[in-house]
């Protein structure tokens, strides 16, 4: 899927139809007929995934853009045709060699403080999102080449980077890249996560943890992206996010009108929500990489290609996910999704489900004998992985995990699931402790190869990095840098795509989707571009 494409799906706002499945009522009750009308609360209800903090440039989880694009606008929009169009910046200049961006600013921006939108604004924000303190665990991935900024004038910053990077712009367009009141940031910035300032169209109000995040409209916005359906300030009054745990708890809200949408709609409960003639569905597929189970490349039994190579086979991923999602997820093919740019299509159907492979590479690699319980060994030793998970962990990766366990335990490959101590976890993920840990990473840009598995991305003491499978290989390295640095990287990515998967340092399970569902009172509700998330600046309530 081309950028483009991807971009345009994205835009499409929940009340069209198109995609919405909207059930045996059709689209028209979910149409934005009419003059949108000033107003009212939308109240939605999010997965149990709170962020821990509300700081965009510190927060990693699904939840964060959702949280934080109310209060913070993004220096860039990724816009529909998959350009990178203006919004704080008026516009940019590139130099020939990617090293250098100069910003010309958007005057009459003012934070909800007052404080005033300028070079030194942008320039402070760089500086946090680069800041150790701030912990952020993007800066090691997306902001890692910026190296410094000058103050041209008060409304243009030169920004040079330490190595070209081609996704620069992409990046700054997304939610976690957004910008924060530099007199928060210089006076005040351990009050970021709990109350963060921002410029966006709604003023944090209040964050009762476990509960609900609540904003008011900002009656002074009017510096919306120009790709929004209109100028000005917010329609609703306010926003109410509700932290709803429970698969069946957020339905049923949904449902009972408790709530007026939810995201995360729970996969049992889709065909529902398409056959209810009041209720609307979009779900988009989220670029980057699909959620997988990582495997230690640096330790063993996963140090070995053979090993990693037999478990990939030995699972049977088709039916895993089949089951876990009631048929509504895709299956992965490979280590970035199908809705990311620079997706290698032609790579699909490389990995497949054949546990006579699977022993057969095991043998291969010395595990021949088996003990009584019919794990094998080598050299007196069990072939044993571990996999570490937390007490929370969600009950749909629980199951992968407990039949991915089942399926190693066939071709004998004794996965140990363990459930430590929050703060042992911790510190076992950042020494490499681990033989298997999970999750997924997404992003507008096949750049998340990067992100996932080059070796400058493996977690030292000095730096936090993103490969948790602590992938080290010089093919895969140099592609990812040549792509980083080449203004059309669609080869390099292609052929760091079939590398992978020859390498084997991940199982990935499915392309992540982003199903929401909503009355059709709610008009005008669309996924930002550049991340598909929520956003709410267009939306108004029909009541």
């Amino acid at each position: 899927m081309t950028k483009q494409t991807l971009a345009a799906l994205l835009l499409i706002p929940l009340t069209t139809g198109l995609l919405a499945g909207c059930g045996a009522g059709g689209a028209a009750g979910a149409q934005s007929d009419g003059t949108p009308k000033r107003g009212g609360t939308l109240v939605l209800g999010e997965n149990g995934q709170e962020p821990p903090c509300l700081d965009p440039h510190g927060n990693a989880s699904s939840d964060g853009p959702v949280s934080t694009v109310p209060v913070s606008d993004s220096l860039v929009w990724f816009d529909a045709d998959g350009t990178i169009k203006p919004w704080l910046a008026d516009s940019w200049e590139v130099s020939g060699d990617g090293l250098t961006y100069t910003f010309k600013l958007h005057q009459g921006v003012k934070f909800h403080d007052g404080a005033v939108w300028n070079a030194e604004a942008l320039k402070t924000n760089f500086e946090h999102m680069k800041d150790p303190a701030t912990k952020s665990p993007l800066a090691a991935s997306y902001i890692a080449p910026y190296k410094d900024s000058e103050v041209v004038d008060d409304y243009t910053l030169k920004v040079s980077l330490s190595s070209p990077y081609t996704p620069f712009l992409d990046i700054l367009a997304q939610g976690y890249l957004g910008m924060i009141s530099p007199k928060q940031i210089k006076e005040a910035p351990q009050t970021i996560c709990e109350h963060p300032i921002g410029s966006g169209p709604f003023v944090f109000e209040r964050w009762t943890r476990g509960q609900s995040i609540t904003y008011r409209r900002n009656p002074d916005y009017n510096w919306g992206p120009k790709s929004a359906k209109h100028t000005g300030p917010a329609y609703l009054d306010g926003l109410e996010i509700r932290f709803l745990t429970e698969d069946a708890t957020r339905y049923n809200a949904l449902a009972s009108g408790e709530v007026h949408a939810i995201d995360f709609t729970p996969p049992q409960n889709v065909e529902d929500v398409k056959a209810n003639p009041d209720l609307g569905f979009l779900s988009v597929v989220r670029p980057g990489h699909p959620m997988a189970f990582w495997l230690n490349t640096a330790r063993p039994p996963f140090d070995d290609v053979k090993v990693r190579q037999a478990l990939l086979a030995a699972v049977d991923r088709e039916s895993i996910v089949k089951g876990i999602s009631f048929g509504q997820y895709e299956v992965a093919q490979g280590f970035v999704t199908s809705s990311t740019p620079g997706y290698a299509a032609g790579l699909a159907g490389r990995i497949a489900y054949d546990p006579a492979k699977a022993a057969k590479l095991l043998d291969e690699a010395g595990w021949t004998a088996k003990d009584k319980d019919g794990i094998r060994t080598k050299d007196g030793k069990r072939l044993t992985a571990y996999f570490p998970i937390a007490a929370n962990f969600p009950a749909q990766r629980m199951q992968i995990a407990v039949q991915t366990q089942a399926a190693a335990r066939k071709i004998g490959i004794d996965i140990q699931l363990q459930t430590p101590p929050e703060q042992e976890l911790t510190d076992r993920s950042l020494k490499g402790d681990y033989d298997m840990t999970s999750g997924l990473w997404a992003t507008n840009t096949a750049d998340v190869l990067w992100i996932q598995y080059s070796s400058k991305n493996i977690t030292t003491d000095e730096r936090r990095g993103q490969n948790v499978a602590r992938l080290s290989d010089a093919t895969v390295d140099d592609l990812l840098e040549q792509a980083r640095r080449t203004e059309n990287p669609a080869e390099q990515y292609n052929q760091a795509q079939a590398r992978l998967l020859e390498l084997a340092p991940a199982i990935p399970f499915y392309n992540d989707p982003r199903p929401v569902s909503y009355q059709k009172k709610v008009r005008d509700l669309a996924f930002t571009p550049a991340y598909p998330s929520p956003w709410f600046y267009d939306t108004w309530l029909d009541q």
